[in-house]
């Protein structure tokens, strides 16, 4: 009777324990929830005044409110990169909350990759240009039409394309575009400082950035190419990284042709 006695004590105390272990699981859980609902509703409210500025300041370029001395158009030109600058973290932020929260949708069409690699390109050329880089294309002929979320695969273009110039203080970066097996494979080839293999693993994680004193020149969210995985994945696609140090680096991304229609809710 002792021996049960304490073996039902052991129990009961185990009960409690395990159930104030499940109502502090589901704290956090509500705590996570109302964490990212608010990064959400701040991520759109501070996108709207933003948005106002760089419309504003636009405006002011064009001469709609008369002509501006050389000193104000200059102060104009920095407002506006720091603007945009600031709107792509913001929406980095947006667009890691929805992902998080499981709302954001892909919206499912037809695309053209080589038209979609153009546009990419022809975006970042301005980048290139800026820091001396040759910005080249190699794209395979009667590559098939793809269908997925054309707007959010640019914006995964761009992120890697984006990275590529930032990092890369010589030499060239290249995209290039093959089709087979029902899969496009896209890469985009740089020749900048390379990552070391262990900071490959981590890279595409949430708010990671490779410890050096460029990367932290450079700033951003860490977010990037996290949003950028799970927005290939969200399309039943994978996305990996070859390199090293002193050797560039190689970013591929593989995604089917036809993206399932399952694939669109996060």
């Amino acid at each position: 009777m002792q021996s049960f006695a304490h073996q039902a004590a052991l129990a009961i105390r185990n009960a409690r324990l395990f159930q104030e272990v499940d109502a502090k699981n589901r704290e956090l859980a509500a705590a996570d929830r109302h964490k990212t609902h608010f990064f959400a509703n701040m991520s759109h409210e501070l996108r709207t005044p933003l948005n106002a500025v760089l419309g504003y300041s636009e405006l002011l370029v064009d001469g709609l409110y008369g002509p501006l001395s050389d000193k104000a158009l200059d102060a104009l030109e920095r407002i506006q990169i720091n603007g945009r600058h600031l709107l792509s973290l913001i929406n980095d932020v947006l667009d890691f909350t929805k992902i998080e929260a499981g709302s954001l949708t892909l919206s499912i069409q037809e695309y053209s990759m080589p038209a979609m690699i153009e546009q990419v390109v022809a975006a970042a050329a301005s980048l290139a240009q800026a820091k001396d880089l040759a910005l080249t294309t190699e794209v395979a002929e009667g590559l098939p039409v793809g269908q997925g979320d054309e707007r959010r695969l640019t914006q995964v273009l761009m992120n890697l394309v984006g990275n590529a110039i930032k990092f890369t203080e010589s030499g060239a970066v290249r995209v290039a575009a093959t089709a087979a097996g029902g899969w496009f494979t896209v890469s985009v080839t740089d020749t900048g400082p390379g990552i070391a293999a262990a900071d490959q693993g981590r890279i595409f994680d949430e708010f990671q950035q490779i410890d050096s004193s460029s990367t932290r020149k450079q700033g951003g969210t860490g977010l990037g190419l996290s949003i950028a995985r799970k927005l290939v994945l969200l399309h039943g696609g994978r996305i990996e990284v070859e390199s090293e140090p002193g050797s560039g680096a190689v970013f591929r991304v593989h995604l089917p042709v036809r993206a399932s229609e399952e694939k669109q809710a996060a």
